[in-house]
């Protein structure tokens, strides 16, 4: 954990009226970034950072940035104001079926193998967890390409399908619960995934209930415990990337210490679990991958 303290003493004397960003007040704002949510901000993303702040000042009519630090920071700071300046940080970007060679490797063995086993030992749910949800796309592709695979594979006893959506961003949460997207964002998906799962509102697209019914969104900081467990399969995707090694490796700990035996971890096409936790086998098929706990 990350000090502030040694910072302040030495430099008070920056802390005036005015909004450009000494490296004191950056280190300030990086330091209690990483404490909150894990997130990592090297020296080049002082303009990045500054400019998010610059934000805030104004949207809350504040004058200084060391008195909005203060502000979302002392033992009686604004939580919604600290969790506002932590969602402006936030890159959303997802789209559905995103790097679809995993979503191949997740309907095609992934899920078969998990519905056999679950079918063998007469348990009735598949349980994910989609860390890092954004605005919800991610999550209703695992849910079609779920459903697909249970339809396909499940026997005559249907097994439930539950889909937990986490999100450090409020805003994002919002547009998943409600599951509207411009039709613009859907161009490149299948027809017979628009006409099975979802229904057309003019320029909109809305997820059906038949999906959203095995979903659920909720926030979650990924710094802090969440009491998942038993879960069968991990998507956490492009989020690691935001964190240090040191990050990295506690939060795949957590990640494998919630799933079953013999469970599956997706992660981002440029991450890699190399270096930071030796019980999870690598899968490659048909160039998509993931992780499966030994």
């Amino acid at each position: 954990m990350y000090n502030n303290s040694q910072c302040i003493n030495n430099n008070l004397s920056i802390y005036e009226e005015g909004s450009t960003m000494t490296n004191e007040e950056f280190l300030l704002f990086r330091n209690l970034i990483y404490n909150e949510c894990g997130m990592y901000f090297k020296d080049n993303k002082k303009d990045f950072i500054a400019n998010r702040i610059k934000k805030r000042l104004k949207a809350r009519n504040i004058k200084s940035m060391y008195q909005y630090y203060k502000h979302i920071s002392d033992k009686s700071r604004d939580e919604e104001e600290l969790f506002r300046f932590l969602d402006d940080l936030t890159i959303n970007e997802t789209s559905f079926f995103r790097n679809k060679p995993q979503f191949d490797l997740f309907r095609e063995k992934v899920m078969t193998e998990i519905i056999d086993r679950k079918l063998k030992d007469g348990s009735k749910s598949i349980k994910i967890w989609s860390a890092g949800c954004s605005t919800g796309e991610e999550v209703y592709t695992i849910a079609m390409e779920g459903l697909e695979a249970i339809e396909k594979h499940g026997g005559a006893r249907p097994l439930e399908l539950e889909i937990i959506g986490s999100d450090i961003s409020l805003s994002v949460l919002k547009v998943a619960k409600e599951g509207v997207y411009p039709k613009k964002k859907l161009v490149d998906i299948d027809e017979y995934y628009l006409k099975k799962y979802f229904c057309a509102d003019g320029d909109f697209y809305i997820v059906s209930m038949d999906v959203k019914k095995h979903t659920i969104f909720d926030f979650h900081n990924l710094k802090f415990e969440n009491g998942l467990k038993d879960l069968d399969i991990i998507f956490c995707r492009n989020v690691m990337i935001y964190f240090d090694m040191a990050e990295q490796q506690r939060v795949i700990d957590k990640f494998h210490s919630y799933l079953r035996p013999e469970g599956y971890l997706f992660v981002g096409h440029a991450e890699t679990l190399q270096g930071l936790n030796d019980n999870f086998k690598f899968i490659y098929h048909n160039k998509g991958t993931a992780y499966k706990k030994k």
